[in-house]
């Protein structure tokens, strides 16, 4: 027979797909099998059952090994097919025929052979590439009981290999990163039980991985931590949530240790629960430096409440965050109300005016916050405060906290305003007392010739120098004078008419009344003197005073 066969005429070779319909259109006439109507009624079965079938499957016929494969086989010949259809088995895979040709001879000697995972380098695709497949070889015998080929059933596994080899690789990074990271690394399965602990538990706990894991690492942990820790672990494990909790380990020395353990649960890609993935961190160190924080804080609050003073402590946006009890006590204000800026409404209205935007300015530069203010007591009146706050810096050196204290000098205020009251009298009064004694002068003098005028004149400029000393400490509420001041106030007269005429330096020199009154009128006799005879009584002259 010639030309291409029929399905009608050749029924087993009915269907297939697409290599069903390339079997029919093949032109057959060349081929050693010749045409389809001659072939072997093993040969007709086997095609029948491996067109229909969707496991990839190829046959190899006849001495020459003539290849007839099915859809599932035809992705596996990469850029061979479909030209590899009706060519010999050989020539289809010559570049692997040094490990897979045995086996075919295995096979067309009757030996069947199957294959879990073998190797080929394949240049299928123009290019060398890694492959897996997992095969069986069949042989296939003919009416008289020779072999005449094989069947053979496969799956390419390259993929599933590669995925292992990475899950493989992933899982050796995550036990090398695990063993080597500072922290201890536990993994769970969907039951709770761990089924991996790092190496860092084992050298922590001296636990080995037959006590470790399941639920043995429980026994690492505190008698009074172990019942509601393990509780706290089935929870969240039931629920499928994080969690995380302190606990005490016990070392491999036997000393407890306070740890962090958290974790978060791991879901496949199809939203299936894998367990937890979790860390287990010493916190030992920074537990007890929170227990020295918390005494500290304690003993602070201790002795902000014990201080007869108004302590508070401030963030560097300006909010409080403590007021020690005498604020609440003296404002008659809660926590709740003073907290945050509520402290402001206890200030005087006037002070607010004046103080908030200094303490502003004071937060932005960093620098000291002092002053007096007034704030209104619970009964309504408001007192004078001196108050004084400094910044304390945090770890990237910006102001983190204020720390202030305001002190309360109502009768301080009181005293100095009564005392400015006294000392503007008794000066009122000495100049009165001044005046009388330059009029009862200038009546003595009144009969005296024009030869005396000087002499009076000397006398009530003298008059005049001194009433300017008693200003200068006037000022100063009759405490004392600045040297510097006292010599100014004095020669002012003679600054007046050219200042060029002096030069006066000298350090700060702070000075009694009495002395402030003597040296006072000394310098004014040196000036005068200076005025009649020395530097002042000449256009360039100059006085230097040090």
């Amino acid at each position: 027979m010639h030309g291409n066969p029929s399905p009608g005429s050749l029924p087993f070779l009915s269907g297939g797909g697409d290599m069903g319909e390339r079997m029919r259109a093949h032109d057959w006439s060349s081929s050693p099998l010749g045409h389809p109507s001659g072939w072997p009624q093993p040969l007709r079965t086997l095609i029948g059952v491996v067109l229909a079938s969707c496991q990839p499957m190829f046959i190899a016929w006849g001495p020459e090994r003539i290849l007839l494969y099915n859809d599932g086989y035809a992705p596996m010949l990469g850029q061979r097919h479909p030209g590899a259809l009706g060519q010999r088995f050989n020539e289809v895979w010559f570049d692997i025929l040094d490990q897979v040709g045995p086996l075919v001879d295995r096979a067309y000697a009757g030996e069947p052979t199957q294959m879990d995972d073998i190797m080929f380098i394949m240049h299928r695709n123009g290019f060398p590439e890694e492959t897996h497949f997992a095969f069986a070889y069949t042989p296939v015998r003919d009416e008289s009981g020779t072999v005449a080929g094989m069947v053979c059933t496969c799956n390419e596994t390259t993929t599933a290999v590669r995925a292992r080899a990475a899950q493989r690789e992933s899982e050796r990074r995550f036990q090398n990163l695990a063993d080597h990271a500072p922290v201890m690394i536990w993994v769970t399965e969907p039951d709770g039980t761990c089924s991996f602990l790092s190496r860092s538990w084992y050298e922590f706990t001296g636990q080995t991985p037959e006590t470790g894991l399941g639920f043995g690492w429980l026994e690492a942990v505190h008698p009074g931590d172990r019942g509601w820790s393990g509780e706290v672990f089935r929870a969240a494990n039931i629920k499928r949530e994080p969690f995380r909790l302190d606990y005490r380990l016990r070392r491999a020395d036997g000393v407890y240790r306070w740890v962090i353990d958290a974790a978060a649960p791991r879901f496949s890609e199809d939203g299936r629960f894998l367990g937890y993935v979790g860390s287990v961190i010493d916190i030992t160190d920074r537990k007890h430096a929170e227990e020295r924080l918390r005494e500290s804080e304690a003993e602070f609050r201790t002795v902000a409440n014990a201080a007869p003073a108004l302590v508070w402590v401030g963030l560097a946006s300006g909010e409080i965050i403590f007021l020690n009890e005498r604020w609440h006590e003296f404002t008659g204000q809660s926590v709740e109300e003073a907290q945050g800026f509520g402290w402001v409404s206890s200030i005087h209205p006037d002070d607010a005016r004046r103080i908030l935007p200094y303490w502003e300015r004071c937060r932005e530069g960093g620098e000291m916050y002092e002053g007096e203010i007034r704030y209104r007591r619970q009964d309504g009146e408001y007192r004078w405060h001196a108050f004084r706050a400094l910044p304390r810096g945090g770890s990237d050196q910006s102001v983190a906290k204020w720390f202030g204290i305001s002190v309360d000098i109502h009768e301080r205020k009181r005293w100095e305003e009564q005392q400015r009251l006294l000392i503007n009298e008794l000066n009122h009064r000495v100049k009165n007392t001044l005046a009388t004694v330059q009029a009862m002068a200038a009546q003595s003098f009144r009969g005296l010739d024009g030869t005396n005028l000087p002499k009076v004149k000397a006398f009530e400029e003298r008059l005049f120098a001194l009433a300017r000393a008693h200003d200068v400490l006037t000022r100063e509420n009759w405490e004392g004078a600045e040297l510097c001041e006292v010599i100014t106030e004095v020669i002012e007269p003679y600054l007046r008419q050219n200042a060029k005429f002096f030069e006066i330096t000298g350090p700060r020199l702070r000075l009694d009344p009495r002395t402030a009154l003597a040296i006072a009128m000394a310098i004014y006799e040196l000036a005068t003197n200076a005025a009649k005879y020395g530097a002042l009584s000449v256009p360039t002259g100059c006085v230097t005073i040090t």
